[in-house]
């Protein structure tokens, strides 16, 4: 009973996360931590050692990971409070202090996840608690854009782009793309893979289909979709869609035996959302966004292009997790139209803050949930294993595009969801409990 508790703590977590204006005020995130601290004592009271050891053994990887990432900026911190200490330096060490709490954090959560999701049936809940927390943000989202109002209860001015509960749009657009990956995963891994036969048994599946929770989740997927183009985020969306193909056609390549129905439930994504639902709501004005894009308007490549020798001066061990804006300034030549505390591409400020290694660390352990999302689409004779990684692959995908201008890993909600779609792979691929 008692672990059914912090179980219902996390879901609360995973929901409540994003309401606080995405977790992106300190107060919001620190709260977060509060919350989280508080599940992983009652991991640590409901279970055993040797219970939590051999599920956090599903999770070596990312957790490890993590782990080694919070020691490094544990070094960059000491650095820079007493450099006599640390071969690292932070030029920012109480910044690089906020960061190493969160990663600990984010460590933390990991094994909350990894101990309470220790069964098919609590992924299954996981993946609805994300969809659920993807489709109350795009309802509130909608309802603010059409609603009339100047302000928000939040104390945000309403404006032109759908941000629901998030202080960027961008940031509102890359969490419901990677709610979206889950639902798409979701729906596909919950596809019969046997055709009927007479028109009885067809109309028979048609009726059970459209009585059973699977047009729950597609009339969710609608309604997110309908806030991402609300957004005109132009790569939030534009990632979206490449991903959605990109992973489809995988699919159908390497799954076996696929769905009959996979290919009719991709066309309808795509025919449906982006032509028709697309169409009133918006579809076109992020057309006019794209078409309007230019580096003459843009500032965000003069950021990149001005932390190229910024780049080349801390390339190994970076200046500290969380110090770009005060180590930048230095290197800015002009004068920005908008205020840029971040990078707006993760890529840059991830080399400028924690250098070379452990970005190449954090990308080799991206690309090797790739790798294991592609094995278990082509080995794997479970639907719905094939479907949660189908999720997250689309997941990963759209993340390294939107990540090239954008700082969405900046945002601490987007890196709680990130972060449990990568751990429910390795939990739900190793669970035998499924028969399918």
């Amino acid at each position: 009973m008692r672990s059914k508790h912090a179980f219902y703590l996390l879901c609360f977590i995973i929901l409540f996360s994003p309401i606080p204006l995405g977790a992106n005020r300190p107060w919001a995130w620190g709260l977060i931590e509060v919350l989280i601290a508080i599940n992983t004592i009652m991991v640590c009271y409901t279970h055993s050692f040797t219970n939590v050891f051999s599920q956090l053994k599903k999770v070596k990887v990312v957790l490890g990971v993590i782990v080694v990432v919070q020691l490094w900026v544990f070094l960059q911190w000491l650095g820079g409070i007493a450099p006599s200490f640390s071969p690292l330096l932070s030029l920012d060490p109480s910044q690089t202090e906020i960061a190493l709490i969160k990663g600990i954090t984010f460590c933390l959560f990991i094994i909350n996840i990894a101990t309470l999701v220790n069964k098919q049936e609590r992924v299954k809940i996981i993946c609805w608690m994300i969809m659920l927390s993807g489709l109350y943000q795009a309802v509130y989202a909608i309802f603010l854009q059409y609603s009339g109002w100047q302000v928000s209860p939040l104390g945000f001015n309403i404006g032109e782009r759908a941000t629901g509960s998030f202080v960027y749009w961008n940031h509102l657009a890359n969490y419901l793309l990677l709610c979206l990956s889950v639902a798409i995963g979701y729906l596909i891994g919950s596809l019969t893979g046997v055709e009927a036969v007479s028109r009885r048994a067809k109309l028979a599946t048609v009726i059970e289909a459209l009585l059973s929770p699977k047009w729950i989740v597609r009339i969710g997927i609608i309604i997110m979709v309908v806030a991402l183009i609300m957004t005109r985020s132009r790569m939030g969306n534009t990632a979206f869609f490449i991903s959605l193909l990109a992973t489809s056609i995988l699919a159908l390549i390497i799954m076996k035996r696929p769905p009959n129905t996979l290919k009719w439930l991709i066309a309808s994504l795509v025919i449906l959302d982006l032509v028709i639902v697309g169409t009133y709501f918006g579809i076109d004005k992020v057309k006019e966004r794209l078409q309007a894009t230019s580096f003459q308007a843009e500032t965000r490549d003069d950021v990149v292009r001005d932390s190229i020798p910024f780049i080349q001066d801390v390339w190994l061990t970076g200046t500290g997790a969380g110090s770009f804006y005060s180590s930048f300034l230095q290197y800015q030549t002009t004068e920005y139209q908008a205020f840029y505390d971040h990078a707006h591409n993760e890529y840059v400020q991830f080399l400028t803050e924690f250098g070379l290694l452990v970005s190449m660390l954090l990308l080799g352990m991206l690309l090797y949930v790739i790798w294991k999302t592609i094995q278990i689409l082509r080995n794997s004779k479970r639907k719905f294993n094939q479907g949660l990684a189908l999720g997250c692959l689309m997941a990963c995908i759209g993340m390294i595009m939107h990540a090239t201008v954008d700082f969405v890993l900046q945002d601490f909600s987007i890196i709680l969801i990130f972060l449990s779609i990568l751990t429910l792979v390795f939990l739900n691929q190793t669970d035998r409990s499924d028969s399918k």
